[in-house]
Formats: C-alpha cells, sequence, structure tokens
C-alpha cells in the first residue's frame, strides 16, 4: 500500500490568495484534484519532520478528519482568509477557507479536542509539542503510522498521513538516550555519560537530524538544544 495524504495546497488558481470561499477544483469524492486534496506521499525538498500522536485513536481521527476536509467541497484554500475554518469547522455546510497550517490545526482540534494554537509552518513543531499529545520523529525512508502529522524542516508545508500499512497502534520503532542527569553543557560528555561511543560530529549531526534539528554545524545553540532534550530522555538515537 502506498502513503496517501492530504492537505490544503492552493487555490482555485493555482496561486494562494484571492479564490473564491469553498472548493471550486473538487471533482468528486475521494478529491486528487481539489485545493485541498489526497496525494501519493512525496519528501518536501527541506524533508519532513514527523509529529506522531501517542494515543493510537487520536491518530485515526486526524486521518479521519484530514480526509473530511479534503472531500468537503465546502473547504478551499485561501491564505487570506484562512481562519474561516476555526470557526466553521471541517463539516461545514457553508463554503469557507483555510491554508495547511489551519486545516492541520482544525484537524488536531476535531481529533484531540486540544487547540494547539495559531502557528505557521515554522513553529508547528513547537505549538504541536506544547501539547503533549506527540512524540516527533525525523522521516528517513520509514513507514509512518495512518495520522502522523508531516512538518516541512523549513517554512514550507504541511500535511498529514491519511492511509498507510501501519494503520493504529503500531508505530515506527525510535529509540532514544538514557536520560543525561550531569550539570554540564556539553553534547559529547553528555552522549559519552550515557553510553555513546561515537561523539564525532558526523554522528552528532545525525543525532541533530533525527530530533528535528536542521543544518547543524555544532553550533552553541544547537548543542544546548540536544543538551535540553537528553537531560529530558527525549533526545532520539540516530
Amino acid at each position: 500500500m502506498k502513503m496517501i495524504i492530504g492537505s490544503a495546497r492552493h487555490d482555485e488558481n493555482g496561486k494562494y490568495i484571492g479564490g473564491r470561499a469553498g472548493d471550486q477544483a473538487q471533482k468528486r469524492a475521494d478529491d486528487y484534484k481539489g485545493e485541498c486534496s489526497l496525494q501519493e506521499f512525496y519528501v518536501h525538498k527541506y524533508g519532513w519532520i514527523c509529529a506522531i500522536a501517542k494515543d493510537p485513536m487520536i491518530r485515526l481521527k486526524l486521518a479521519e478528519r484530514m480526509r473530511a476536509l479534503c472531500n468537503n467541497p465546502n473547504v478551499g484554500y485561501d491564505q487570506g482568509g484562512r481562519a474561516g475554518i476555526l470557526k466553521a469547522g471541517i463539516d461545514t455546510k457553508k463554503p469557507t477557507e483555510c491554508d495547511c497550517g489551519t486545516g492541520v490545526r482544525q484537524c488536531v482540534k476535531e481529533a484531540s479536542g486540544k487547540d494547539p494554537g495559531a502557528f505557521n509552518t515554522e513553529n508547528e513543531k513547537e505549538a504541536l509539542e506544547a501539547t503533549g499529545l506527540f512524540n516527533f520523529v525525523s522521516y528517513n525512508g520509514q513507514d509512518l503510522p495512518t495520522g502522523t502529522i508531516l512538518i516541512s524542516k523549513k517554512k514550507g508545508h504541511t500535511a498529514i498521513v491519511v492511509e498507510s500499512t501501519i494503520q493504529s497502534a503500531k508505530e515506527p520503532s525510535v529509540a532514544y538516550y538514557g536520560v543525561y542527569k550531569g550539570k554540564g553543557t556539553s553534547i559529547v560528555s553528555a552522549l559519552a555519560t550515557v553510553g555513546e561511543k561515537d561523539t564525532s560530529f558526523a554522528h552528532r549531526k545525525k543525532i541533530a537530524a533525527a530530533n528535528g534539528i536542521t543544518g547543524y554545524q555544532g553550533t552553541i545553540a544547537q548543542n544546548l538544544k540536544m543538551v535540553q532534550l537528553i537531560k529530558a530522555g527525549k533526545l532520539i538515537k540516530a
């Protein structure tokens, strides 16, 4: 089975602002042509950060809500009217608008009952992380559970996996480093303390990527972010 994703993509003119309310391009149910529509999984040019709900029922509901959004001819794309869906809801009977971010936000609200608040794709991971509902991994070619939220690693796009070989409770295998209990701020020392033998720059770069830290250069800020994660027991192994 191929992975299928859903998202708000562009207006009826192939643009991002100025279109009419509602989906003018939708042709049928299980829509692959509309402003908000399904498509085969692809890897974004910036790569994906994957937000995977801890509760399998929320994952399934996220997928169902995104499919409903894509198949509702009353939900179209327009950045100017992007907040419309937040008031109207996914099952609206009146034409409204969203963009990729507010579409995903409304899916989270309706699937979990918790609103992550306003975000764009640049700070979406932080907004979703604050809900406490999600675990995060970088996409490295693995199958993803149905309901996974995809976030481009740089400001760009967000979508939800609506079909996958992994339908419910099974998750990709994610291994975490042990908790670093020291007071130091060196990621090299912290990794060595919890048993990591390879603390080279090349391997730290892989660890950074696995934890959604893009463009790793070994800066103080990047290293401190990894130290914070390992102290919390949330640093993913590469």
